[in-house]
């Protein structure tokens, strides 16, 4: 599934806003990141979206955006109502006007877990830990939420094969091309930072430090994805959204083979960034990104 257009109107601190998107990488440049992901979110039915704020929503609020899925249009729109302007009415059309907000529901539909990892905020300090809870769920602040929130599979023998598999065979990756610093997962299922030489805690720089937690991200969405594939899972497969990532990174920092890995999970890619300026852009970021959607 991709989407092809988003409009966004007076939500959050957005008075307008409108992209149309390609299937592949898309880069973003806008001030308001954070509201243009919660809109994305809502457009793809997360669970895990946070919970709208009336600070949010104006009597003139408005998102629209048209998804593609399987041949097949949606038209997305949320608005508010004559009669109450607290919340959002979500509905969708199909290609002949007709009311499909329920089968597009459905087709939404799959696991809360995968609803997270779908998801890169280069804020958020939870994905090297992810396998870990996967493996000693009884360390888990709640068991039964991530039971819940990954349909049960943490439970299946299936499941724990596969981590233990995944885990065990992990090779040491590379998290700066300048510097040995190098992610690995440790024995308790913890992604960590290696340097040669170097025992104890290692002080990563915040560009170094946004590479490691996405290539957390990186490794976790693989796990996923080749997790449905053994199970024949059919869930359809969102955008990847990604945040508070590019603007924090070096103008030194090598991204291209991170976004090419990105790209073969054969998803949609949707990367949030703040303006750049000139003396923190990344400038082999848009010189590779740009040659990346030449060749796709």
């Amino acid at each position: 599934m991709v989407i092809t257009h988003i409009k966004i109107n007076k939500f959050g601190d957005v008075e307008f806003f409108s992209q149309f998107f390609n299937t592949g990488l898309n880069v973003l440049e806008t001030r308001f990141t954070s509201d243009v992901a919660k809109a994305i979110d809502l457009v793809l039915c997360r669970k895990t979206v946070d919970v709208i704020s009336l600070i949010e929503i104006e009597r003139e609020t408005f998102i629209a955006a048209d998804v593609f899925i399987n041949g097949e249009f949606y038209f997305v729109e949320m608005k508010t109502s004559e009669d109450d302007a607290t919340s959002l009415k979500f509905r969708v059309t199909g290609s002949n006007g007709e009311d499909v907000t329920n089968k597009y529901r459905q087709t939404m539909a799959h696991c809360g877990e995968q609803d997270v990892i779908e998801l890169f905020d280069g804020n958020d300090k939870s994905f090297p830990s992810r396998f870990f809870l996967y493996r000693d769920r009884d360390h888990c602040d709640s068991l039964s939420e991530l039971i819940n929130n990954t349909d049960y599979a943490v439970e299946t023998k299936t499941f724990r094969n596969f981590l233990a598999q995944y885990i065990g065979e992990f090779q040491p990756e590379t998290i700066n091309d300048k510097k040995d610093y190098q992610a690995i997962i440790n024995e308790q299922g913890i992604f960590e930072v290696t340097y040669p030489g170097v025992s104890g805690e290692i002080h990563l720089s915040l560009s170094e430090e946004k590479l490691f937690l996405y290539l957390c991200f990186l490794n976790i969405a693989e796990f996923w994805e080749k997790f449905e594939k053994i199970r024949d899972m059919h869930h359809e497969k969102k955008p990847l959204l990604i945040k508070n990532f590019l603007e924090f990174l070096d103008e030194t920092t090598n991204v291209y083979g991170l976004i090419l890995r990105t790209l073969r999970l054969d998803r949609q890619v949707i990367i949030l960034t703040l303006p750049k300026r000139k003396e923190n852009s990344n400038e082999l970021f848009y010189k590779f990104s740009a040659e990346i959607l030449k060749s796709r």
